[in-house]
């Protein structure tokens, strides 16, 4: 029995340390390739920066064709050649790799990995690539932001009151650079969480379903607050306009993009489904407090949808939104609101 069980432990620990060897080939392999694709990108991009400079001088009479020829063939050599000399380390360092394999060298530490110990990586580090050459920090052209939200909310009707933070949303966004050599133009969009609390404008009223309806009703009590709250799974989409420029750095001598270094500016639209709505009242009793929550769908419509803007500096913004679907169905009236208020975009 001892025997056999020996003969297990030693066949397990083959397969793990042959399972370790194939883990540890891959994330390197990994490695390897994503610093090749950040060298060639980075320098093609540098490239395709300094030939657009090349080109506007030309229009403008600055230079001659012929300078203008002889700088671009310059610059061509000069960033293929960095491409070659960086991509050629890489595959050296692929091809101790390979040997180390196939000797069954197990090597977990041949390529230094800063994030492996990291159990979060911050939406930061996730939107930059670092060059292998320079070490500058270049961003992606598809990066991803942390999206909060909080505002007042204006009902289109009378009997409501306007709610100074009554509009709330948290989520998160994806931003692509529609062109890769320049920020100005972008498509944003994402899912998040919005919720929107409704309040009547008098004392004492609560909203009441009458007829298919719902309406606002005297409660008959001394209350001290009543609020109809809904919250949204919404997706909303933006066209984004950032007007930060290039900056330069000195360590490493390069000129780099920047999103939300300046202004920017959205303009889109929203649409999303309800999941859930209360109302809550509150109120004495004999100098007891009492709160009384109540779960219904308050004969409100399911969806939600309409125009949506934000203008602001960097991480900051003032957003609009515009809900164009009524909040009731079947109600006499129309109840759209508008929303505004303070929005931060964490790059």
């Amino acid at each position: 029995m001892l025997k056999y069980s020996i003969l297990i432990v030693a066949f397990l620990c083959a397969i793990q340390i042959n399972y370790a060897q194939e883990t540890s080939f891959e994330k390197n392999a990994q490695i390897i390739a994503k610093r090749i694709d950040s060298i060639t990108n980075t320098e093609k991009i540098q490239l395709k920066s300094k030939i657009k400079k090349i080109d506007k001088q030309l229009e403008k009479n600055k230079i001659t064709e012929e300078e203008a020829k002889a700088k671009k063939q310059e610059f061509a050599s000069y960033h293929a050649q960095k491409i070659n000399e960086g991509v050629a380390k890489q595959e050296q360092l692929m091809q101790t790799l390979i040997k180390n394999k196939v000797n069954g060298n197990l090597e977990p530490d041949l390529i230094e990995d800063n994030n492996r110990y990291k159990l979060f990586k911050s939406f930061s580090d996730e939107n930059y690539i670092k060059d292998s050459l320079t070490g500058a920090r270049i961003e992606k052209r598809f990066t991803t932001q942390i999206v909060a939200a909080l505002g007042a909310n204006f009902p289109s009707e009378n009997g409501y009151k306007n709610h100074p933070i009554g509009d709330g949303e948290v989520g998160f966004s994806f931003k692509y650079r529609l062109k890769e050599t320049s920020t100005l133009w972008n498509l944003k969009f994402g899912m998040s969480v919005l919720v929107k609390e409704y309040k009547p404008e008098q004392d004492n009223f609560i909203f009441v379903k009458q007829n298919g309806q719902t309406l606002l009703q005297d409660s008959g009590l001394d209350l001290k607050d009543a609020k109809l709250t809904s919250g949204y799974f919404t997706l909303p989409v933006h066209l984004e306009l950032d007007f930060s420029k290039p900056e330069y750095d000195k360590d490493t001598n390069q000129t780099v993009l920047r999103s939300q270094r300046g202004f920017r500016l959205g303009i889109g639209g929203y649409v999303g489904f309800r999941y859930f709505t209360q109302q809550q009242i509150r109120y004495n009793d004999n100098g007891k407090k009492v709160t009384i929550t109540e779960r219904d769908n308050f004969n409100q419509n399911n969806f939600v949808y309409g125009p949506s803007a934000y203008i602001g500096y960097r991480d900051v913004s003032i957003y609009a939104r515009y809900d164009a679907q009524s909040l009731f169905k079947n109600n006499t009236n129309n109840l759209n609101s508008l929303a505004l208020g303070l929005r931060i975009d964490l790059n």
